[in-house]
């Protein structure tokens, strides 16, 4: 058996390297601490041309080592799962027979906090994805349904390098959509229990002193209110507050990373784990080459890691003013659904004319980048259950 599949209580699956002190402190920030960001377009320009199928399954050769991954429990408001059982990720890997992984394998790598697996390659990580049914045939086939929970750490500089448009492709979209599914499903938690909390309210529409609580705290952090008050919310504040705390369909999430981060080869990807363009008005922000005029000694925020980036993305759309469109949009094609609900991507897509000083024109980029990649596919999926395996 190849050593980078033994039995341990991560999947034994995929890429890694080892996070450490604070970053790892640093990987837990709440929507709160991305208040005194906003999200605008960087302007990355894409390739020229694309491939059919934004998730081509592609076989690679080359041993180079793509991304380094650190496989951490994370905290994140999961649901607590029995130990007692095997969880869905755990089950299929058993089933796999990984007898025809490529060489060199990865190095399992064990600490007090977490285990990780290093020197993880191209060919690898390709391999991995084929394995585990995570390709477009068998997502447009309906055999694939729950992609492996793989959450990248950071973003390696010219990890793409010498490679074709389809590979870039076909690698970005797949850990990519790994991150925003995680997000959106923290995000629709949240929403879950505020609903809950809701549709427990007394006869008179009053709440306890606890569930009062709750929601001051929760329309604090999605800006319905600008400090947290010790009197109930109005029901305008509620609604308000039902509209803002929602997912964002991937698939728009997955067009809007590609272009403004240059399928994570541009600067601020790799030097900064950024994949959204959040300016940043701080001392460590990463400054651009041509900075625009009138805008003050701005820059692009830094983050941790890239989860930090799409967290922030998310906040972004569910809370500032220029995406108020978009939110009412959004709770229009909701409707009265709970849960995941399925959202016409390309119209949201249209509300986003504030996010690029290009307006209608980046939001058609948009549009056609969902098209072209047929990314409403990722809508339709969802993580497998199991503790997420954290790469680069």
């Amino acid at each position: 058996m190849n050593p980078f599949f033994k039995p341990n209580n991560l999947i034994a699956t995929f890429i890694a390297v080892i996070l450490i002190g604070a970053g790892i402190a640093l990987f837990y920030m709440n929507h709160q601490n991305t208040s005194q960001t906003e999200t605008t377009s960087t302007d990355i320009s894409l390739p020229e041309s694309e491939p059919e199928d934004g998730f081509i399954e592609i076989t690679r050769t080359s041993e180079q080592s793509l991304s380094q991954v650190a496989l951490i429990h994370a905290d994140h408001d999961a649901p607590v799962l029995d130990n007692t059982e095997k969880t869905e990720l755990e089950l299929i890997r058993e089933s796999i027979d990984w007898s025809d992984a490529p060489s060199p394998a990865p190095e399992l790598v064990k600490t007090d906090d977490y285990d990780a697996y290093i020197g993880v390659t191209k060919e690898y990580l390709t391999y991995v994805f084929d394995k585990m049914g995570y390709t477009g045939e068998k997502i447009d086939s309906g055999e694939t349904t729950a992609i492996p929970p793989l959450i990248v750490v950071t973003i390696n500089k010219g990890w793409a390098d010498d490679e074709t448009v389809q590979f870039k492709k076909s690698i970005f979209y797949r850990v990519i959509l790994t991150l925003i599914l995680y997000e959106n499903e923290a995000v629709l938690r949240e929403r879950e229990k505020l609903l809950a909390i809701l549709d427990t309210r007394s006869d008179d529409g009053s709440f306890s002193p606890q569930q009062m609580n709750r929601l001051n705290k929760l329309a604090h952090n999605y800006r319905v209110i600008k400090e947290e008050l010790e009197e109930p919310l109005s029901e305008e504040q509620i609604q308000e507050l039902i509209i803002r705390v929602d997912t964002v369909p991937p698939s728009l999430a997955l067009a809007q990373a590609a272009h403004e981060s240059g399928y994570a080869t541009s600067r601020f990807a790799y030097t900064a784990n950024a994949l959204f363009g959040q300016w940043d008005w701080s001392a460590d922000a990463i400054k651009p080459q041509q900075q625009r005029k009138g805008m003050g000694n701005y820059g692009i925020r830094k983050f941790d890691q890239p989860i930090d980036s799409v967290r922030a993305y998310i906040w972004n759309l569910n809370t500032h003013r220029a995406y108020a469109g978009f939110r009412k949009e959004r709770a229009s094609q909701r409707g009265e659904q709970r849960g995941l609900a399925k959202m016409d991507s390309q119209k949201l897509a249209g509300t986003l004319t504030s996010y690029s000083e290009r307006g209608a024109e980046y939001t058609e980029e948009l549009k056609s980048t969902i098209r072209f990649n047929r990314l409403e596919r990722a809508d339709h999926l969802r993580l497998m259950q199991g503790e997420p395996v954290y790469f680069n």
